[in-house]
């Protein structure tokens, strides 16, 4: 195929537009984030259209034929962020075609008043400039050195797709080269790095988790850090300040390295400047392990301390909410339900709820394990692990007493949203508790995709899906959050793009229980029954056979003809609500695909607490075929009203 001729500055493709003087990509107007190597790649792709670009010919142009750097990682990379900022899809690609074994190539149509040009015109003068940034560094660069660790380390290069588009929002503005140009400052605080004899993993995450809380209070208008899941994905890396900065889009990183030995514990921060590998400020801190709290505190002073000197000259500081003295016991099973929490299965919330517990124990006013404890039991609910639903009282005890000790915990204030919102159905409650945690924390992304799901309920989508593209930004690496997108997109009949992001979230966790299910019932909707039944027959096995996803594996059956095997379903959700659970939304779903929309309106009628799909009816597609029925527009009126009974 030939090549088309091409603009001298600037493309249209679908939604997108790409000047290829600068490599700025935009859609509908609105900048893209892309770190200069994807940009270069797709300027060569879209200058030449329609040809089969080898990733021989691809490394030459954008990388040079003398460098030594590993661009085979540095092209998977490329191409991977550059399917990300194009919403593409490998499998079913718009825009980038991978041929195997020969190379990638542009599909799309090409807009625009071009020129006349031959195919052999000259290559855009972004591929021609030779900068730092095109340059091979050495193996020893200041690179962090591999760390030894019980179990194998989390290999990063080339195998995540870095979603970058935390800067672009932070900042509403393009990215202008120099710190005196920006508004904001962007920091990543990279994974401590535990150089014990044994090693503790929770430890590793917890820390890491805690200083990024930390430091993001020192002044969020001024400085934004990067959200916990990204900045794991840099456990144990090789990779220089420099190359982190590019992945990550940030200017400044946070090393550290902790090491705890026969009670002692040494501390190791040192703050780098990554445009040119500075390191402007180190310092090493040896206490006992006990006084891992206060040394926590005063490591976070010191980095305000630099930060505030060094790169907010101008700027005041933001106090950090009000602590009491923690007992040392309770805040190492913190960080140990913590690291559970965060795996979001079945046996590690469970575990997360005995370690909040026994934290309490030796600190009853510990307002942030209150919070987790909230947490863990709101997930517990939702994901459908306790069908005694007994979790929903207690996440409603366990956030007001987190209030009770500090008002100013925001994911107090979310939890109880969360509450009030999922099982209470206090609508107006949710709501205000959603903006007070929101106020109180920005950054917090569990408070952004909680809101996303109340928004949705209402049928607010446009504001809905803000939401939850802000946490994608601020926690571009996170399986929930993507899968939360495609679940917003799915609730806004995009189905093509809610397959799109719950295949991201696959990508990041093969056994995310909810991706699964939110491609199960995209699939439905696009009448992909095979595939439906494949991805909720998954959902399903993975959630330990949880009323909704089985449901829904019903109505695949139903609706493909498959009769006989969601009677079977059917019958076994039915005995499944005797115990009051709270399925009755599920059923009808099922009861509306075998036809029956009596039965479903009867279910939806009498459904039980705890039925937390129902909050969803005004926008669920399952539920289309009975949307102008009057019983069931009685039905939605009444969502969001307080319930009569329950604590």
């Amino acid at each position: 195929m030939a090549a088309a001729p091409i603009p001298k500055e600037g493309v249209s493709f679908g939604r997108f537009q790409l000047d290829l003087r600068s490599g700025e990509l935009r859609r509908d107007g609105i900048s893209v984030k892309l770190q200069p190597q994807p940009a270069k790649v797709l300027v060569l792709l879209v200058s030449r259209a329609g040809e089969v670009l080898t990733r021989t010919e691809i490394a030459e142009q954008v990388w040079g034929s003398g460098t030594f750097v590993d661009f085979e990682h540095g092209l998977n990379f490329a191409i991977r962020q550059i399917r990300a900022a194009l919403d593409d899809d490998a499998e079913q690609p718009r825009f980038l075609e991978t041929l195997p074994k020969r190379g990638y190539r542009f599909i799309a149509t090409i807009d625009g008043a071009a020129e006349e040009a031959s195919t052999d015109q000259p290559l855009p003068q972004l591929l021609l400039t030779t900068s730092a940034d095109q340059k091979a560094y050495p193996k020893n660069d200041q690179a962090r050195a591999p760390v030894p660790w019980r179990r194998h380390a989390l290999t990063v290069a080339g195998a995540v797709v870095i979603i970058v588009l935390t800067v672009i929002y932070w900042a509403s503005r393009p990215h202008l080269g120099g710190h005196a140009a920006r508004s904001v400052i962007v920091l990543a605080v990279l994974p401590f790095d535990d150089l014990s004899p044994t090693p503790e993993p929770y430890l590793v995450e917890g820390l890491t988790e805690e200083m990024i809380a930390r430091l993001t209070r020192i002044n969020p208008q001024r400085m934004k850090v990067i959200a916990r899941t990204s900045a794991m994905q840099y456990a144990h890396t090789t990779k220089s300040a420099r190359e982190i900065g590019r992945e990550l889009g940030v200017d400044y990183i946070l090393e550290n390295s902790i090491r705890h030995e026969g009670g002692k514990l040494r501390i190791t921060a040192q703050l780098v400047r990554t445009a040119d590998q500075t390191h402007l400020w180190a310092e090493t801190y040896e206490r006992d392990l006990v006084q891992l709290l206060p040394l926590e505190s005063e490591v976070t002073e010191k980095i305000a301390e630099q930060i505030h000197v060094q790169l907010l000259p101008a700027a005041a500081t933001t106090s950090a909410s009000s602590q009491h003295a923690l007992n040392p016991d309770a805040h190492q099973l913190y960080l140990q339900a913590r690291h559970y929490f965060n795996q979001r299965s079945r046996d590690g919330l469970k575990e997360s709820v005995e370690l909040y517990k026994q934290a309490l124990a030796k600190d009853p006013a510990f307002a942030a394990a209150y919070a987790g404890l909230a947490d863990s039991y709101n997930l517990q609910a939702f994901y459908g692990f306790d069908p005694t639903m007994d979790a929903v009282s207690q996440a409603k005890i366990a956030a007001d007493k987190a209030l009770a000790i500090d008002d100013s915990t925001a994911a107090a204030h979310a939890a109880l949203a969360y509450t009030e919102f999922m099982w209470r159905e206090d609508w107006a409650t949710a709501e205000r508790e959603f903006r007070r945690a929101l106020e109180l924390d920005d950054n917090y992304v569990s408070a952004h995709q909680w809101y996303a799901l109340y928004l949705a309920a209402q049928g607010r989508m446009n504001e809905s899906l803000e939401q939850m593209q802000f946490a994608q930004r601020i926690d571009p690496l996170s399986a929930p959050v993507h899968a939360g997108l495609g679940y917003m997109h799915y609730l806004a009949r995009d189905y093509e793009q809610a397959v799109r992001q719950a295949r991201v979230a696959l990508g990041l966790n093969p056994n995310f229980m909810v991706a699964h299910a939110v491609l199960g019932w995209s699939y439905i909707e696009q009448r992909k029954f095979p595939e439906a039944i494949s991805e909720l027959e998954t959902a399903s096995r993975l959630s330990g056979g949880v009323p909704v996803y089985r449901s829904a594996l019903g109505r695949a059956y139903a609706l493909s003809g498959e009769g006989a095997k969601a009677k079977r379903i059917l019958v076994e959700i039915e005995a499944y609500d005797t115990a009051g659970r709270g399925v009755g939304s599920s059923l009808a779903a099922l009861y509306l695909a075998t036809g029956d929309s009596n039965h479903a309106l009867q279910w939806l009628e009498q459904t039980a607490p705890g039925d937390i799909q129902a909050n969803w009816l005004r926008v669920d597609p399952a539920f289309d075929s009975i949307r102008t029925n009057p019983r069931f527009a009685a039905l939605v009126a009444r969502l969001g009203e307080p319930r009569a009974t329950g604590p």
